[in-house]
């Protein structure tokens, strides 16, 4: 069986065992056809919000507004939608030298001027200030209180200062907070290292659920905790988060309250990019497209497509990872062999990881650390087969997680039928950076 996969603009097949069941999982709906232009239908978000008055109805005469937008990690065209929001804060008597924007980077490489300028458009940027977040310099943070969970919040401190927080995001499948978008911006985007770090060590606590995409928020105890956030902000708080389909289009915006509209947000994304399974299966491959920006982007496509993946079963990945590695930092020294690794991991169970963790790697920042104790819960599930070739033969091997050769996505394949036999039954995600299993 032959099957076609997109890579960039372009595609590529591959040639599947004719004994495999192979299934192709379709989303709860097809995306309706719409002669509705991008700016329409965030100008629409925009003038009538959920739970919020619209932004060009507040009063904004004589005050601060600092309006935070996703970094360049996502795919948020907000330069094709940045002038309206800007129309709308001066409609509500914003005056502009008061307006400010702030980079959501979290731990990441700070942006530059011409990232920024692409980001939100060279004609919006001239109108305002512009700043990075900066997560490890105590002296940009402020703190906030702290979370029924015990995270010390610790927000730039520019959101203080604000009379009101504009967030410009995208709601997508998300490894962690289950989907992107709402509050996400402020935690972790503006908040400082130590606040992102005990976040995230709420993945490392019972269920030991490393894996959330497209948990509901209701039952994710990581997206609640960053949402709690919002009753220790004074300023007011207004989200604009759009959804895009699989060539960067927008087909829908959702903005007002940040928890509201973000709900509305989730339920539209389960709709058109949840797709159906009756069960989970052997395997799965899963390809990049369109999350092709560098290595850790690309690996969404894996985290995507794990709940549709039995215990023990096998991922077959093909990313296209256009940066390499880029701002991922390689591991230091020579790692154990792979099947030893995962022998330890299945020894110790889920729940000892993070531990095993700490005392083996020491001296890591929080990137790294949470990078490791992901990968470590994935190695100890599954067994993975990459194709990547922005990636050289040495930097997989440092990588040590998954097997097989770079250069070559046959191999990739062919290492799938060794591990899962000739009578597998093997779910393709085509894909995979934007679309998420729902087990019925």
């Amino acid at each position: 069986m032959r099957i076609t996969l997109p890579w960039g603009n372009e595609s590529f097949d591959l040639d599947l065992p004719p004994t495999w069941t192979v299934i192709f999982p379709k989303p709860q709906e097809s995306l309706p056809t719409s002669s509705t232009s991008e700016a329409a239908v965030v100008a629409d978000a925009l003038a009538r919000p959920v739970e919020a008055k619209a932004l060009a109805d507040h009063d904004l005469a004589g005050k601060n507004v600092l309006v935070i937008v996703d970094d360049n990690t996502r795919p948020t065209p907000a330069h094709r939608f940045f002038h309206l929001i800007l129309e709308a804060l001066e409609t509500a008597g914003a005056d502009l030298d008061r307006v400010t924007l702030l980079t959501a980077l979290g731990i990441h490489t700070a942006m530059t001027a011409d990232e920024v300028k692409q980001k939100v458009g060279a004609e919006n940027l001239e109108k305002i200030a512009w700043e990075n977040h900066d997560a490890f310099d105590p002296e940009a943070s402020v703190h906030m209180g702290t979370t029924s969970r015990g995270t010390p919040v610790a927000l730039n401190r520019r959101i203080k200062e604000a009379d009101l927080v504009v967030l410009v995001g995208l709601i997508e499948p998300h490894l962690m907070a289950g989907f992107g978008g709402g509050m996400k911006n402020i935690l972790p985007g503006v908040a400082s290292a130590q606040t992102i770090g005990t976040h995230h060590e709420l993945l490392t606590k019972p269920p030991y659920q490393a894996n959330r995409v497209g948990m509901m928020p209701e039952a994710n105890d990581f997206r609640l905790d960053l949402e709690e956030i919002r009753a220790m902000i004074p300023a007011g708080i207004f989200c604009i988060n759009v959804v895009l389909n699989h060539r960067g289009a927008i087909t829908a915006c959702f903005a007002g309250d940040p928890v509201a509209a973000h709900r509305r947000g989730v339920a539209y994304t389960r709709r058109f990019f949840g797709v159906s399974m009756d069960r989970p299966v052997d395997g799965v491959i899963t390809n990049s497209f369109p999350m092709e920006i560098n290595f850790k982007q690309s690996m969404k496509c894996v985290g995507n497509a794990l709940p549709a993946v039995r215990p023990g079963g096998a991922v077959m990945g093909f990313l296209r990872a256009d940066r390499g590695m880029d701002d991922i930092p390689m591991p230091d020294g020579s790692p154990l062999p792979l099947p030893v690794v995962k022998a330890i991991l299945r020894a110790i169970g889920p729940s000892r990881v993070y531990g095993l963790l700490n005392l083996a790697k020491k001296g890591l920042d929080i990137e790294e650390k949470f990078l490791y104790y992901y990968t470590l819960q994935l190695v100890r599930g599954y067994d993975i087969f990459l194709y990547v070739p922005s990636l050289t033969d040495e930097i997989v091997k440092k990588l040590f997680f998954f097997k097989g050769e770079c250069s070559d996505p046959a191999r990739v394949i062919a290492m799938g039928v060794k591990k899962l036999g000739k009578q597998a039954t093997v779910a393709v995600f085509p894909h995979g950076g934007s679309t998420f299993p729902i087990l019925k």
